[in-house]
């Protein structure tokens, strides 16, 4: 299993996106999460972020734990835990062991510049290729589909 096939979101990208995948994606919140909006208004933000952190973390980098811990919070408990389960081939099982039970709340965080801009500019540039099939609200979504349609047209030439 790869990053993108762990997400809760997975059949969601690679589907028509039409009112009844929004409604399945819905059921997957944690509605007594307040962090869950992001999930719930902003699913391409949440994907690019989940995918970005995940990626951190396998690569060793424990500051992006937390971060990790709460895009994992705004997730059912049933769908939290089919994602951890997808993780074992991922990362160790010390590190999915922490992610089940630790509360990210009990978690110091640490400020890190690069990670922030690094998080900022994949959200609008899009690398892991995730198509909105309706029509981009914000910004970074208007950024991140030109920067997908220019890859698709690119790549496709070649």
């Amino acid at each position: 299993m790869n990053i993108a096939q762990s997400s809760p979101l997975y059949e969601y990208w690679n589907s028509d996106q039409n009112e009844n995948d929004e409604k399945n994606r819905l059921l997957k919140i944690n509605l007594n999460e307040p962090a869950s909006n992001l999930f719930r208004n902003e699913p391409y933000k949440w994907e690019n972020l989940y995918q970005s952190v995940l990626k951190n973390v396998i690569s060793g980098d424990n500051s992006s734990l937390k971060g990790l811990m709460v895009l994992l919070s705004t997730i059912s408990k049933k769908e939290k835990d089919i994602v951890l389960n997808s993780l074992y081939g991922l990362l160790d099982k010390n590190i999915i062991y922490k992610l089940r039970n630790e509360q990210y709340q009990d978690i110091k965080s640490y400020k890190n510049f690069y990670n922030a801009l690094r998080i900022l500019l994949t959200i609008f540039i899009n690398p892991y290729d995730l198509e909105l099939k309706k029509e981009p609200k914000y910004l970074y979504e208007k950024t991140g589909m030109f920067f997908y349609k220019f890859r698709k047209i690119f790549l496709s030439n070649k």
